[in-house]
């Protein structure tokens, strides 16, 4: 969150800034509603998004293109966080 320095009543979420952030955190595996996570499994998440963030640079594709592709791979990893805590709810 940022707030201004003026003493205002409205602040605003950063999120430009918090998106790499949490994108790390659920390509983790953590689960935003409430999961456990580990600083590891935060890691790889932070590997993983670098990765593919340098390979969509080296391939040159534009940046709408990257945060499509990398809005992709957020939401698959969303959806297998979900799937696996249903498995481990239903056993």
């Amino acid at each position: 969150m940022h707030c201004d320095d003026r003493r205002a009543a409205v602040c605003a979420p950063r999120s430009a800034a918090s998106f790499p952030a949490l994108a790390a955190i659920v390509i983790g595996g953590t689960a935003l509603s409430g999961g456990v996570g580990s600083v590891g499994r935060t890691v790889l998440g932070v590997l993983i998004l670098t990765v593919l963030s340098n390979g969509l640079n080296q391939i040159g594709a534009a940046d709408y293109t990257q945060t499509i592709i990398k809005g992709l791979v957020i939401v698959v990893a969303a959806v297998f966080t979900m799937a696996s805590q249903r498995k481990l709810i239903v056993k």
